[in-house]
């Protein structure tokens, strides 16, 4: 399944409050950088911790992914692919073969909401995140 994913810069929790006044809004998740475990290799600042890490809606039947991201954004480049896939080898095979003239945003790994992630932006400048 691909799930598109739209990074806000800093913003996220504001735009999902604004569509849901606009569209027929359903299934709203929201979790915060605050609510992650404590990680080392991820430390949460003060400023971020009250940002969207990762949200989920569904908009007039569709499934959408928002976050607040630290990248910057223009228009034009805050969409990213979520692809969520059954197993661990699957998103392994799929990365090495995104990975090839590509740029790795997040090394494979295993990560405290999934047992297998990774991001990528592909030869094309299309930005993925596998996530098992």
């Amino acid at each position: 399944m691909i799930v598109p994913a739209i990074h806000f810069p800093g913003n996220c929790k504001e735009a999902i409050e604004f569509y849901q006044q606009v569209f027929d809004v359903t299934d709203v998740s929201i979790d915060y950088f605050r609510n992650a475990p404590p990680d080392p290799s991820f430390p949460v600042s003060e400023d971020i911790h009250d940002q969207v890490m990762h949200s989920e809606i569904t908009i007039c039947g569709s499934r959408l992914n928002m976050s607040d991201t630290q990248e910057k954004l223009a228009a034009g480049n805050m969409i990213c692919l979520n692809v969520f896939f059954q197993s661990g080898d699957e998103v392994c095979q799929v990365f090495q073969r995104l990975k090839e003239g590509g740029k790795v945003v997040v090394e494979l790994g295993p990560q405290f909401f999934s047992p297998m992630y990774g991001s990528i932006e592909d030869k094309f400048g299309l930005k993925w995140q596998l996530i098992s």
